[in-house]
């Protein structure tokens, strides 16, 4: 969970890090936010690319939910979190889990665990910034999970069952420490490597690449 003295070490360690990068701080305005990058899950991939900037087109059109980096700023990645999104590109009340849900992903919940023996990894000018990053700390399976409260005996669909016990600025969330910076003018290459592609998925499972940090407006190269 996010604290002040927390939050205040991420903001000097972005300015720390943008003044060695060469910029002037004191001119770039520095604020909290997300970046969010969203892939679909096919059943003949195992290796997806995790679009960062606004005008990258290599999965086609951004659904409407992602959130990329402008080429003009700077984005200081302070933590990142994964998350299973089910909905079309076009639906805007997609819900997003930290698990395979049994409800949302009826059918290809067992091949979703096929994701979480894999690993992201980030390279910026063809250098490797991150190379193996982990998926398996971002499975976060709640106490309490969706249409598990069979005492309800008054219910009579599956929407006056419980849903899932999630806090989204806790679960599935991890620290990135050192920062990361994504450099708008740079050549971004994320990518989400899997062991092998799932067998079975539901239609529209996407996952939500989440980037939490400071964003630095209009003080790259690019103008």
């Amino acid at each position: 969970m996010a604290t002040q003295m927390g939050n205040r070490l991420v903001f000097e360690n972005a300015k720390t890090l943008i003044q060695q990068l060469g910029y002037d701080a004191s001119h770039a305005v520095l604020t909290p936010s997300f970046l969010r990058s969203e892939v679909l899950l096919t059943t003949s991939a195992a290796s997806y690319h995790v679009p960062v900037l606004v005008n990258d087109n290599t999965n086609g059109t951004p659904t409407v939910r992602e959130q990329r980096l402008a080429l003009q700023d700077l984005f200081i990645v302070s933590s990142i979190q994964f998350l299973l999104t089910s909905g079309s590109s076009t639906t805007g009340s997609a819900k997003n889990y930290t698990y395979p849900n049994l409800t949302a992903f009826s059918t290809g919940a067992a091949q979703l665990y096929t994701l979480y023996n894999g690993y992201f990894s980030i390279q910026v000018n063809n250098q490797n910034v991150l190379p193996k990053w982990s998926m398996l700390q971002h499975l976060d399976v709640p106490q309490q999970q969706q249409n598990t409260n069979f005492n309800a005996a008054t219910a009579t669909s599956p929407a006056q069952y419980a849903i899932d016990q999630t806090s989204f600025d806790t679960y599935a969330l991890q620290v990135c420490e050192p920062n990361i910076v994504l450099n708008g003018a740079s050549n971004i290459q994320a990518s989400i490597i899997l062991p092998a592609a799932p067998s079975t998925l539901d239609s529209n499972t996407y996952v939500a690449t989440m980037w939490y940090g400071i964003l630095a407006q209009n003080c790259t190269s690019v103008k």
